[in-house]
């Protein structure tokens, strides 16, 4: 499987990403080759004092793909696309994402393109317990918890960057 990711405007990822099924079903005529995702996790909020999940992304401005297909002949017509501003590039000058991207994108397109909470077991003083859910198999390192907002804040790298982002999890009590 190849993996792909493609920076757009900021805000606009649902139309670059309308653009892209159309293209690319245009182009391979089946869309079940393509697979274009908006990153999203699943987030709880506190609103009016009521708790609500709510989607966010993970990477704005980032749409991900993922085929068997080689996408390196179709570069210049993607960033034609409007919004987008093309496929990021390797320092080879290759578009498939290789290394920890890679495994980054294949964790995301595992969950299909949403993360969901964990379920976690945190006691005061020691180290986090993921028990359930999709950061159980995630290369990350947990930076904060914010148990009042549910959420931990995760440094993992992407793109040649350490990118910090807040991840939803459900606390399960202790593992005593």
């Amino acid at each position: 499987m190849n993996y792909y990711c493609i920076a757009c405007r900021t805000g606009g990822e649902a139309k670059v990403r309308a653009h892209l099924n159309k293209y690319f079903g245009r182009e391979f005529g089946d869309l079940n080759d393509v697979k274009v995702f908006y990153p999203m996790r699943k987030m709880f909020e506190r609103r009016k004092g009521k708790k609500l999940v709510t989607d966010q992304p993970i990477l704005p401005g980032y749409l991900m793909i993922s085929t068997e297909l080689d996408l390196q002949n179709v570069t210049y017509e993607v960033r034609g696309i409007p919004g987008s501003y093309g496929f990021l590039h390797n320092l080879d000058k290759t578009i498939a994402l290789k290394g920890a991207d890679l495994q980054y994108a294949a964790w995301i397109m595992g969950n299909k393109g949403t993360i969901k909470p964990s379920k976690v077991v945190f006691k005061e003083g020691e180290p986090i317990k993921v028990i359930e859910g999709p950061m159980m198999d995630m290369q990350g390192t947990i930076l904060r918890v914010d148990q009042r907002g549910s959420r931990v804040l995760v440094a993992f790298e992407f793109a040649n960057e350490v990118r910090k982002v807040s991840m939803p999890v459900e606390f399960v009590g202790s593992d005593e």
